[in-house]
């Protein structure tokens, strides 16, 4: 189900809407988490009902993780240490499944010259947001960074469904507290007016701008030997603003749901191409993203605790990882690598024009 769909404005979001408050009206706090969660899986399930049971094994295997590191009393034990090294490779080996199972199959056909069959695999909504989160709500237990959770309110955490599919990658610590607010659980105005304006913005960001470009955009790749250079350099100039504009109305629909349940959703775009350089870009463009890689990635390596030249290292090897997650194929593997590089390359740039004395950029991020 889509946010722009004439079933989800009409008809999923009035009943989530009103069900869930109603339930909270009369004190039924639980059944109105649960509620939530139900509708939450419906609005995921409900154009290939498949994909409900990888999201509900994801839930249980995650939540009992995150039960059995905060029950173990030995902090830094192996037998902690281990169940988080197998929990963090059962979310990835879900996702790496589902993602980039055929890639790998590609690759192996191509480097030995068999021919291993594809296998008929979809790709589940959301998975590589989902999985992140849960990879960071387990981390935060093994750091016992978060108290135990009821699964009522893990699996609301997972599911909320204005996150879901699209993000942001939402994280426990701003998220949980907020359904757990009883004055959240009342209807305000303020937040209902301030949400419908977000989504109303959204949905013109996707159905306006985005939708409208995507039609000149699938034009110019169908027919793009009829294209001269310059109209070939427009379409792809078209392309980023329809990605652009689809993926942040996306994450304004978001956020304008979220307000409406009196949840703040974290901002995820922050006018990207207003940028005065990569480094900039990428602090603005999917910041949750973002977050997630210096939390659970960069900052675990060493950041740049360990010299300069190893900070390098550091982001080199995140921005890899990140042109990875954006999709399977080597065309997300170079796109990763370039960024990677354009990464590096600016901070040596900077590093080079600060032991020369020369001004440096203002406003950097």
């Amino acid at each position: 189900m889509l946010f722009n769909s004439f079933e989800f404005i009409f008809y999923f979001l009035p009943i989530a809407f009103i069900g869930y408050f109603l339930l909270n009206r009369v004190g039924f706090y639980k059944g109105a988490t649960l509620f939530l969660t139900c509708m939450s899986l419906f609005f995921y399930g409900y154009n290939k009902i498949e994909y409900l049971w990888i999201i509900l094994y994801s839930i249980v295997l995650n939540y009992g993780l995150h039960r059995v590191l905060l029950k173990e009393d030995d902090t830094h034990s192996k037998r902690r240490k281990n169940i988080l090294i197998w929990g963090i490779v059962a979310n990835v080996g879900i996702l790496y499944y589902f993602k980039y199972f055929n890639f790998t199959v590609e690759i192996l056909n191509s480097l030995t010259g068999m021919n291993i069959d594809i296998a008929q695999i979809v790709l589940p909504l959301g998975i590589s947001f989902f999985t992140f989160q849960q990879i960071g709500f387990v981390v935060d237990s093994y750091k016992r960074e978060i108290q135990k959770q009821d699964l009522f309110s893990y699996a609301l955490f997972v599911t909320f469904f204005p996150q879901l599919i699209a993000g942001p990658i939402v994280s426990h610590d701003e998220m949980l507290p907020q359904f757990k607010d009883r004055e959240n659980r009342k209807i305000r105005l303020e937040n209902v007016m301030l949400g419908i304006r977000a989504f109303i913005c959204g949905l013109s960001k996707k159905v306006l701008i985005a939708d409208t470009i995507g039609r000149a955009v699938n034009w110019g790749y169908e027919y793009y030997y009829v294209l001269d250079g310059f109209n070939v350099a427009f379409v792809i100039v078209l392309y980023s603003l329809q990605l652009y504009f689809d993926f942040s109305g996306y994450c304004d629909m978001a956020r304008g749901l979220g307000y409406m349940f009196n949840i703040k959703i974290p901002l995820n775009f922050d006018s990207p191409f207003k940028s005065k350089n990569v480094v900039e870009f990428w602090k603005r463009w999917h910041m949750t993203l973002g977050r997630f890689f210096t939390r659970y990635v960069y900052i675990p390596l060493g950041g740049n605790r360990k010299g300069f030249l190893r900070g390098l290292y550091n982001v080199f090897i995140v921005f890899c990882i990140s042109g990875i997650w954006h999709g399977a194929g080597w065309t997300f593997v170079l796109w990763g690598l370039l960024h990677a590089f354009a990464q590096v390359l600016t901070r040596l740039w900077w590093k080079g024009k600060e032991k020369l004395g020369l001004p440096q950029v203002k406003n950097r991020v």
